[in-house]
């Protein structure tokens, strides 16, 4: 199914306070939960360390999340300014900057190989680092295991289209065209059960910004999230 794009009508602007809560509710939630099995003296070494491993991805997150979206509220030019970029210099960036929070998912993930006759794109490098990162976060917490999780780069006449791929749950085509119209009717951004689709939604803002697009496939075993960027007419400095 061909993919499908989206703007800020789609969204309604900036997510209501009741959404971003939501999102922020989570996490802060579970953080507590976890940090009471701590106290706990039937909680082994072992579980321990991992608890305490989850609780610096989770808090890590929350802090990214609020971050992300104070930035979208002030998206100025001068703040994140346009560049030209290497997207395949930038995802071996994100890759080791998530590799972590890979490793406690328990997740595989493939990244392209880097090549020096790699298309350049227009973008602010910081921006679309967040979008990959909160597509990738949706994948590792989504993708079944045993399944890889795929991230590609290709390019077109005028754009670069950097995708990420899960292998989830099988989503129904009722579903699909459900949640497609639950956010083109402003209803709600959510993408996936349990999820508010806060992510996304910053995700998009930045795409904007850059003058670039999100977008959203969907197949028989999960989900593909890309985000479109103009290939670059500047020379590159680097």
């Amino acid at each position: 199914m061909a993919g499908k794009e989206w703007s800020d009508a789609d969204f309604g602007g900036l997510p209501s306070v009741l959404v971003a809560a939501h999102e922020l509710k989570t996490p802060l939630a579970l953080i507590r939960q976890l940090a009471l099995l701590l106290d706990d003296d039937l909680t082994s070494s072992a579980d321990k360390t991992q608890i305490q491993q989850r609780i610096i991805r989770t808090s890590e997150q929350a802090l990214q999340l609020t971050i992300d979206l104070a930035n979208s509220a002030n998206l100025t030019p001068s703040l994140f300014p346009l560049e030209p970029v290497n997207p395949l210099a930038l995802c071996q960036q994100v890759a080791m900057e998530t590799k972590f929070n890979a490793m406690l998912y328990g997740r595989k993930v493939s990244w392209p190989k880097s090549s020096r006759n790699s298309q350049l794109i227009l973008a602010n490098r910081t921006l679309l680092g967040r979008i990959l990162a909160n597509f990738l976060n949706n994948a590792l917490a989504y993708t079944e295991d045993g399944s890889e999780i795929k991230v590609s780069v290709k390019a077109t006449k005028d754009a670069v289209r950097m995708s990420v791929r899960d292998f989830g749950p099988m989503m129904s085509l009722k579903e699909y065209r459900l949640l497609l119209d639950e956010m083109e009717t402003r209803k709600t951004v959510r993408t996936r059960p349990e999820s508010s689709g806060l992510g996304i939604y910053v995700a998009n803002q930045f795409a904007r910004a850059m003058n670039g697009r999100i977008g959203l496939i969907r197949h028989r075993d999960g989900l593909t999230f890309y985000v479109e960027m103009p290939i670059s007419r500047q020379l590159s400095l680097i």
